[in-house]
């Protein structure tokens, strides 16, 4: 730590693995290395905020995850004022409705923690936020809500319809290991070295409960009680 450098803190959200997977995380920690390079400012890296595989469309950043867990510290008086918040855009932060995405943003930069956007190197501060600045603001949050809400809306209506031709049509590959789902996706068909191998597992397990019955120590159990090989086997 660098006291004469402004302490500065890289939050990363990736809502799906795949992002994790694909290029977000490099991205995103790549433009908060180069930010705090070019302003001079202590990143620290050690106490990387990322919250992977977590929506921020209701919040869940904020309640449970690392973005909440700093939003804390922020009002427990642990980050320093002065200090950088480095997000690629305020749509890492909340995409939750225009109102308590404003007022995240305005908690924090109001506590003299300073937002910094990658994405356009717009600096949000609490000594020069202008109506200019809460214009843009407003306007990526309002964004970020209604495109979450869309593809939430669009995700819940094909799960609904794929619900409804469930009885004509599967709703997904995953089934027993001893069926595959057809090319055509119309259904499932058996797999017959593996259907015949689930076959075995169960005339061998017949044939050892049987020859268990007659042990003297089950049979010392007694046979009114529930372990009846009829339904074991």
């Amino acid at each position: 730590m660098n006291p004469d450098r402004p302490l500065a803190y890289s939050y990363l959200r990736m809502s799906t693995d795949a992002q994790l997977k694909g290029d977000s995380r490099r991205r995103q920690l790549e433009r908060s290395l180069a930010y705090a390079e070019a302003n001079n400012l202590d990143l620290q890296e050690g106490a990387q905020l990322q919250d992977i595989g977590i929506s921020a469309f209701r919040g869940a950043n904020v309640q449970d995850g690392a973005l909440g867990a700093f939003f804390r510290a922020i009002k427990e008086g642990k980050v320093s004022q002065g200090s950088f918040l480095l997000v690629e855009s305020l749509d890492r932060l909340s995409r939750q409705q225009v109102l308590p995405s404003l007022s995240l943003f305005l908690e924090i930069i109001n506590a003299g923690v300073n937002i910094v956007t990658l994405t356009d190197n717009k600096d949000y501060r609490r000594e020069k936020v202008d109506v200019h600045d809460l214009i843009i603001s407003l306007t990526i949050m309002s964004r970020a809500h209604e495109e979450s809400r869309t593809k939430s809306q669009r995700v819940g209506a094909a799960w609904a319809n794929k619900r409804a031709n469930a009885g004509a049509k599967p709703l997904t590959k995953l089934c027993p290991a001893w069926l595959k789902l057809r090319n055509d996706r119309s259904g499932y068909e058996v797999v017959p070295e593996r259907a015949a191998t689930v076959r075995a597992i169960f005339e061998y397990t017949s044939q050892w409960a049987w020859q268990l019955r007659d042990h003297p120590r089950i049979q010392s159990q007694g046979r009114t009680r529930v372990w009846l090989f009829e339904r074991l086997a």
